[in-house]
């Protein structure tokens, strides 16, 4: 993958953008729904940075001699370091990477142009009792936590503009580091619905086993070895279990399949959607809302999940599907059963989640509105107007 992509060019390009997107597992999908529809803006020039915080071992550099950490870091600012040379071409740069967003932040210090904006699912760790904390944040110690969060309310005060996936993530920045509402958009890419068509299917025949589906490329962070348990426990003999993930165990119960070679956007993975019942994630941690959950209402299907982050956005207890407590595998059992026993119910709320994509996730309405945004940004600056307090 190239560091820095050539810029798409048109005959008047007023707005020079440039895009530091992190491509890693979910991510990528983000990166291809907002290239597509951004290149359609026929009055903007477009450069692309796609950056990937996961180096395969077999990969040759010069930076194995650095401590795992500190060579991931080191090889992020690698691969964007081509494009933060050329910070100077761009009216707007959208960020979606850490390392990136504090040396441009630190740049900003010195240089009103270009215009930053941050573009993530995460926000600063503001109250950890309340936050989703990922296994590598609960290790860290106090030291490093209040180092991070200092750090984090630093960059959010020299960031320009603020365009979240989610409301709560607005909240946070809004309500705990008071970044001024003027510069804060919730605004999520969404899906291609173009590539993602839904077709009705008929509800599932009595008799006929219900199909559960489990995508998660970390297994053990989205509760795939409770929902194994689970399984394995009430509905091996009625159901079946179909996780696409590679860390799948090499034991499974009966009935339980895996599907460990789908891409992002994969064709395979929406034809794997269209024949399931429910998706079920019963995630630890999360920020959300995360793409799968997009991807399964698309495609019309309920979702069961745990309430964490931003996920009870998308997925609504008793509208578009069931949440639950972290860890709670008996309200896990109880929301599965509820969908096998109510075919209808469960139609009901797919048809709701496909609806609410329709509404608020759709790519080729939420990636213009994102195009726009800067381009009012850039023409009050131009103005004279300057950013926003």
């Amino acid at each position: 993958m190239t560091s820095t992509d050539p810029p798409q060019t048109t005959a008047r390009t007023p707005y020079r953008f440039g895009f530091i997107l992190n491509t890693a597992i979910g991510n990528m999908t983000r990166y291809l729904n907002l290239r597509k529809y951004a290149q359609r803006e026929p009055d903007v020039e477009l450069t692309w940075a796609p950056v990937s915080h996961y180096t395969a071992p077999d990969v040759p550099s010069r930076l194995r001699f650095l401590p795992a950490p500190l060579f991931m870091r080191a090889r992020v600012l690698q691969q964007a370091w081509p494009f933060l040379r050329r910070l100077d071409d761009f009216d707007a740069v959208m960020i979606h990477l850490f390392e990136a967003d504090v040396l441009c932040a630190l740049r900003g210090c010195l240089r009103a142009r270009p215009l930053r904006f941050s573009s993530t699912d995460e926000a600063p760790i503001t109250d950890r009792a309340n936050y989703p904390l990922y296994p590598n944040e609960l290790a860290k110690s106090r030291l490093r936590q209040r180092a991070r969060l200092a750090l984090d309310l630093w960059r959010v005060r020299h960031t320009d503009y603020f365009l979240p996936f989610s409301h709560w993530g607005a909240g946070i920045l809004t309500r705990d580091c008071g970044v001024p509402g003027e510069r804060v958009q919730a605004l999520h890419v969404g899906m291609d619905l173009e590539l993602w068509r839904w077709v009705p299917q008929p509800s599932r025949a009595p008799g006929q086993r219900l199909r559960l589906l489990f995508v998660g490329g970390d297994f053990v962070r989205k509760g795939g070895p409770l929902l194994l348990q689970v399984f394995k426990a009430h509905f091996q003999d009625i159901a079946e279990l179909h996780l696409v993930t590679k860390q799948a165990p090499k034991e499974l119960p009966a009935n339980a399949h895996v599907h460990a070679d789908f891409e992002p956007n994969d064709e395979r993975l929406r034809q794997l959607y269209a024949q399931m019942d429910v998706l079920v994630v019963p995630t630890t941690a999360d920020i959300g809302p995360l793409w799968v959950f997009l991807e399964a209402m698309t495609m019309g299907l309920p979702i069961i999940s745990t309430e964490v982050g931003a996920s009870t956005e998308v997925v609504r207890n008793g509208e578009t599907g069931f949440t639950m407590k972290v860890g709670d595998g008996e309200a896990l059992r109880q929301a599965i059963q509820h969908v096998c026993d109510r075919p209808g119910l469960a139609r009901e709320m797919g048809l709701r989640g496909r609806s609410l994509i329709d509404r608020e996730y759709n790519a080729a309405v939420n990636v213009p509105s994102i195009v726009r945004t800067m381009k009012e940004a850039v023409d009050r600056q131009r103005a004279g107007r300057g950013r926003l307090p």
